[in-house]
């Protein structure tokens, strides 16, 4: 019996100016022929790297079309111009959208079909995808550390994953000048996705010894840094353990996330809710409704967001930290309201708790079985 089977990024390079190592690292791999993913092409970061990637000897192809979460469509044909390149590696400089575009061009160009085989038709992941670089430039998906690729449907109208151990960026490049010009709603945003990756997988029901030590170190990083980082975002040493935080909870989250994930997730796509904002969300709820299912881990994360423990109960430890993490979210005006999105009377519960169902109900991570009335009732708090 396995009893942990955890597999990680092959090099991660971290610091202020370490994407100069990325024309050498490449060269290490003997790769030649680059498909770079821009968030956009005329960029002065992005105007950097080709200009550093040719003077290195390499061709480089740009693919700039991934504009918000990756689809179907987009993904196919970033497949196809990476084939018809002959590209050898694949480049992403952006943040969860396009990486997670980036790995699963990188797979497919070896492994052939359509996007839609992996996500519905049960394609397996055959052949090892073309060498992967990710360089993140928010503080949140942890799509760099990640096995995870989460594909939008347009025809079906919900989000459902493409996932393979081998989807993992062999090379991982943090590099705090990238996320400085963020504006402080991404830094935001960005933060409390990880966040939540972070508290989700210490408290899945298959988090282990190692993913542990990742999430209580990024919840560590993150929590500490966050509110610099939003206030103010030219602090390169709050922005690199934003990155360090986000990359440490990506790694976590190989064990799944938890209610927070499984409702958020389809609700954003349906309500074009930037993915950040939606877990924010649904973070604290997820908590009260959870805890007494996973009492003991929300004590461990308290502690980590600054509870003193001493002479209180477990529950009484457990509310606190909530209250913790609420401070956190006001301090940087994080949502915490569906209704600030979308109108109550537009909210056509039934048909989201089918979508919930459909995309993400088969999900058995959260430490508390989930149900449609628990998604019914989660939807309701945050109404």
């Amino acid at each position: 019996m396995i009893d942990i089977d955890f597999v990680a990024t092959r090099q991660l390079i971290v610091g202020a100016d370490s994407l100069e190592q990325l024309p050498q690292t490449l060269k290490w791999y003997g790769k030649s022929k680059v498909l770079f993913l821009p968030y956009a092409a005329d960029t002065a970061t992005a105007q950097s790297i080709v200009k550093s990637l040719e003077e290195a000897g390499c061709s480089v192809t740009t693919y700039d079309k991934v504009i918000k979460e990756p689809d179907l469509s987009v993904i196919d044909e970033g497949t196809a111009l990476c084939v018809k390149s002959d590209c050898d590696a694949v480049v992403a400089l952006g943040g969860g959208s396009v990486i997670d575009t980036a790995k699963t061009i990188a797979m497919m160009a070896t492994n052939g079909g359509i996007a839609e085989d992996y996500q519905l038709g049960g394609r397996e992941v055959a052949v090892k995808p073309l060498l992967f670089v990710a360089i993140p430039t928010t503080a949140g998906t942890g799509a760099e550390a990640t096995k995870v690729s989460v594909v939008y449907n347009q025809e079906k109208g919900f989000k459902k994953s493409i996932y393979h151990t081998s989807m993992i960026a062999e090379v991982a490049i943090l590099d705090p000048k990238t996320t400085v010009g963020l504006p402080p709603a991404v830094t935001a945003a960005t933060g409390m996705d990880a966040i939540t990756h972070a508290i989700e997988s210490y408290t899945s029901v298959f988090s282990n010894e190692v993913s542990r030590m990742y999430s209580l170190k990024a919840l560590q990083l993150l929590a500490d840094n966050i509110v610099a980082a939003y206030e103010n975002p030219d602090d390169l040493n709050a922005r690199q353990n934003m990155l360090l935080g986000s990359y440490f909870a990506g790694c976590a989250i190989s064990v799944g996330t938890c209610l927070a994930h499984i409702v958020g997730q389809p609700l954003g796509a349906i309500f074009s809710i930037p993915h950040g904002d939606i877990c924010s969300i649904f973070l604290i709820p997820s908590m009260e409704l959870n805890r007494n299912h996973a009492l003991k881990n929300y004590v461990d994360v308290a502690k980590v967001l600054g509870v003193d423990p001493s002479g209180k109960s477990d529950d009484e430890i457990v509310t606190e930290g909530i209250e913790a993490l609420r401070s956190i979210c006001k301090r940087i005006s994080a949502p915490v309201k569906l209704t600030d999105y979308v109108a109550a009377e537009n909210v056509d519960l039934p048909a989201l708790l089918d979508n919930i169902q459909t995309a993400m109900g088969h999900i058995k991570t959260n430490p508390r079985p989930v149900s449609r009335e628990l998604f019914e009732e989660i939807i309701r708090m945050v109404m």
